[in-house]
């Protein structure tokens, strides 16, 4: 079985390594893409790199896209609809852009989804929602590397999840950023890390140190997903104030990105 990836990044490379162990066939492309993606993709013995992400997308059974929210719908209508297999979406998408999705392929070629937690952890966690869901998960087989869970049948419910946790995660980053932004400012900041792992936990200060960098490092990204968020729910909630924290934590990624 053919797997194929639309962007390869960090998320790409992880699952690709899994999926070959587990005897996938890999393709990629690296078409239009940045140096360091050629660089990445030529160094993979195991990826076969073809020609074009058209030739990608028709001869895979699975399409991943694996790219940005802004590109999301994009890459769906273009490349989704040339694959003849079942295409995925790993993006940080609303429910909408999944939805929209589904409509022009329909739910029998689309399966909402989403990697929850860490990419580099020990164990992937894939969530997955629509008619197809049950037959990835059949198709990927869980193991100790990889963990697929249904959600439902209904596109829609993964992506409300994803935004959902989206909310709570970079909401959390924003916090850590500005307050040690601030604590280091009055030179501070080393005795504010131990009083915080105290009161937290002794995992503390390494998880934090790691969510503040990766908000510098990502932080455009970030900002693209929490225009996801805050578009959605704002369909959610009629009171503006009840989104106070997301527009001020997309806000904040705002000034992070232009930094």
């Amino acid at each position: 079985m053919k797997v194929g990836f639309i962007g390869f990044g960090e998320v790409s490379y992880r699952l690709s390594k899994i999926l070959f162990d587990k005897g996938f066939d890999v393709l990629t492309s690296v078409e239009g893409r940045s140096i360091k993606t050629k660089e990445l993709v030529g160094s993979i013995d195991y990826i076969k790199c073809l020609s074009n992400f058209e030739e990608v997308a028709k001869k895979s059974d699975i399409l991943i896209s694996a790219n940005s929210p802004n590109s999301a719908l994009a890459i769906a209508l273009k490349y989704g609809s040339l694959t003849e297999g079942i295409f995925l979406d790993f993006n940080n998408i609303s429910p909408d852009t999944s939805k929209s999705i589904a409509n022009f392929l329909s739910d029998d070629h689309f399966v909402d989804s989403a990697i929850m937690g860490k990419v580099l952890s020990d164990e992937i966690n894939i969530f997955l929602s629509g008619k197809l869901a049950n037959k990835i998960a059949n198709y990927f087989d869980s193991s100790s590397d990889i963990k697929l869970t249904v959600v439902s049948e209904n596109i829609g419910d993964v992506s409300c999840l994803k935004v959902l946790r989206s909310m709570y995660t970079k909401g959390v980053s924003a916090l850590l950023i500005e307050t040690f932004e601030t604590a280091k400012k009055l030179g501070l900041d080393e005795s504010l890390w131990e009083i915080l792992e105290l009161t937290e936990n002794n995992s503390f200060i390494d998880s934090s140190k790691s969510r503040i960098n990766n908000s510098y490092k990502s932080s455009k990204r970030k900002y693209e997903e929490l225009e996801e968020v805050l578009n959605f729910v704002s369909l959610v909630n009629d009171d503006e104030q009840d989104n106070m924290m997301v527009e001020v934590t997309r806000d904040k990624f705002r000034v992070l990105k232009n930094k």
